[in-house]
Parts: structure tokens; C-alpha cells; sequence
């Protein structure tokens, strides 16, 4: 018998710890849900940005790493916007991850990024981790280059990174790879 109460008394515990947690659970899922709303940009955890990158899991991922300070950002940022305009129907989805310091995220980062690339998602990648460690959680070995891009295929892997510069060419020749013929 008294097995059967501390037995019972665990299972007690355990559900209490579970109905605990959901609410915990729940907001975690609706926080990277409004981590997919356009037109602005999203303070992310490294960890919230990962499960963004599951949402899109069966699309092509292009995520490119920029600042309002890094001068190739400047050219590139237009041209992922037209890559996602022209390829996005095709299963493509461009992200584009901040750099900058958090506390210039409303007064630079967000006019900034208004007037180069309207039509991309941005994150702001030192939400809760510094921005060094949020790329490091993706590529361990990253040297700190800006940009950067690293190209995720439709499973999810990631499959290459470039570090600077790329013309528009260039990401289009290696997203047309990805999406394959068959799109």
C-alpha cells in the first residue's frame, strides 16, 4: 500500500510539473509565430531563429547576416530583396539577420533596413544572445566576416556559406541550383 501512494504521489508530481510547463510551451510557439510577420524586424534568440528556419523547412533558405556599418551590406541587401521577389513563389525564402547593436534597433537599423530591403524579414540577432554567439550557434567556425550568407536546402541543412561580398549573380545562380528544374 505504501508503494502505491508514493507511486501515486510521483504521478501527481510529474502531472503538476506538466500542466506547469504548457503555458511555458504555448509561448514559446506563439513567440516564433509572430517571428514570420514582413515588413519589420524581429528581436530573435538564436534558438527562436532556428525554429523559424523549421517553419520554413521545404523551401529554400537563403539567411544573410548584415549591419547598417558593413558597406557590402549596403549592396546586397537590394539585391536579396529582388531575389526573394523574383524567386519566392518558387520556394524560395530570404532572411536577413542583424548585426547591430540592439539599442540602435529603432532610431538606425529599422529605417535603414526600410529603405534597402522592404520586402525581406530581418532578425535582430542579439535578442538574449550577443550577435557573435547567435551566428556561432549556425557555423562554430565563423570569423566574424560581414556578410555572410549561408544557403539552407529544403531539408533544412545547411549547405554552404559565403563569407562576403556576392554579386546578384551570383545568388541567383546558386539558388537556382537549389530550387532544382522541377519548380
Amino acid at each position: 500500500m505504501d508503494l502505491s501512494v508514493k507511486t501515486l504521489a510521483a504521478t501527481l508530481v510529474a502531472a503538476l510539473i506538466l500542466v506547469a510547463a504548457l503555458p511555458v510551451l504555448a509561448a514559446e510557439t506563439a513567440s516564433v509565430d509572430h517571428l514570420l510577420e514582413p515588413d519589420t524586424i524581429h528581436p530573435a534568440t538564436a534558438d527562436q531563429f532556428r525554429a523559424v528556419l523549421e517553419h520554413h523547412r521545404g523551401k529554400v533558405v537563403v539567411v544573410n547576416y548584415w549591419a547598417t556599418w558593413c558597406i557590402p551590406c549596403l549592396q546586397e541587401l537590394p539585391e536579396l530583396d529582388l531575389l526573394q521577389e523574383r524567386y519566392g513563389d518558387r520556394g524560395l525564402v530570404v532572411l536577413a539577420v542583424s548585426m547591430d547593436d540592439p539599442e540602435k534597433l529603432e532610431d538606425r537599423v529599422r529605417p535603414f533596413f526600410a529603405k534597402r530591403a522592404p520586402g525581406l524579414v530581418s532578425y535582430l540577432a542579439s535578442a538574449g544572445d550577443n550577435s557573435v554567439d547567435f551566428v556561432m550557434a549556425f557555423d562554430p567556425e565563423w570569423p566574424g566576416a560581414l556578410p555572410t550568407t549561408m544557403f539552407f536546402d529544403r531539408d533544412g541543412e545547411l549547405t554552404n556559406i559565403h563569407l562576403g561580398r556576392m554579386l546578384y549573380s551570383e545568388f541567383e545562380e546558386a539558388v537556382l541550383e537549389m530550387l532544382g528544374d522541377s519548380d
